[in-house]
């Protein structure tokens, strides 16, 4: 990738076993209204058909990185490494970008300068894409982390971020824990950070009904004890913050173990 100019925005897409839906994804981005773009799409050791779906795209801008089978954290850090563009958003292989997503989300940076992140429209679809589920609409706030760490609900979080990414390049994802990465990563990118959004949409949200966290919910709870302890650790949240996050956090892993049947454990998780 030496010697070509650096795009305005680079796009992050992990993929693994993601062959029935990733070829929508990748046309989304392609469709685009903003075409100043690299795609960078990590296929994390997949077994199925992705890796030929990908292959089967000619465009310089689409750059394909294979690596074994890691996790979603490991595929984006190595998309990270060589991501080149001022603003970075992820789009996952099951996902959609409406035409003006990339536009519609820098028009804010570009209105704004002091703004960290731009957020967007969400909505919320089924598996098929042509049923909506529910809508996301991002609200003003003066604190996105504050609205992170105690779960308030007023940011979507993550798929429809936009970030500055020259703040802060060395920003890498926690590859020692099984889930909520991602929240953890923007915890640590959005701390003392402005944050803004456009009233459009910027991405269609895929539910197909398959979730890392419904099938081990041990390894999600581990992992949220985990980030409750490192932002105590690292001083990123305060004292009340981190009060109201072991108790949503004990809450909400309680509640999906009792909807699993499981209540020795939704009890367990209230003690832990």
């Amino acid at each position: 990738m030496t010697g070509r100019m650096a795009p305005l925005v680079t796009i992050v897409m992990p993929a693994y076993n993601a062959e029935r839906y990733i070829e929508a994804a990748v046309r989304s981005v392609l469709a685009q209204t903003l075409t100043d773009w690299e795609l960078l799409i990590v296929d994390d050791g997949s077994t199925d058909g992705t890796a030929a779906v990908i292959d089967r795209f000619n465009d310089p801008r689409i750059i394909a990185l294979r690596k074994p089978n890691g996790g979603i954290g490991s595929a984006r850090n190595k998309a990270l490494d060589v991501a080149r563009g001022a603003y970075l958003c992820f789009l996952d292989a099951d996902d959609v970008m409406p035409r003006r997503s990339l536009e519609a989300r820098v028009a804010e940076f570009r209105k704004d300068p002091g703004l960290g992140m731009v957020d967007g429209r969400v909505r919320v679809m089924d598996a098929t894409l042509e049923h909506e589920l529910r809508v996301f609409m991002p609200q003003r706030t003066d604190d996105a982390f504050h609205e992170l760490v105690t779960f308030s609900g007023r940011c979507f979080m993550g798929p429809s971020w936009m970030l500055r990414w020259d703040l802060d390049r060395n920003l890498r994802f926690e590859e020692g824990i099984t889930h909520a990465e991602d929240l953890f990563f923007y915890l640590c990118f959005c701390k003392g950070r402005r944050y803004g959004f456009t009233p459009e949409d910027i991405l269609l949200y895929r539910r197909t009904g398959h979730s890392s966290m419904t099938t081990n919910l041990e390894g999600m709870e581990r992992s949220m004890i985990w980030i409750g302890h490192e932002l105590s650790r690292r001083r990123l949240a305060s004292a009340g913050e981190l009060i109201v996050y072991t108790v949503k956090r004990k809450r909400m892993m309680s509640g999906s173990y009792r909807q699993r049947g499981r209540y020795l454990k939704a009890l367990q998780a209230l003690l832990r």
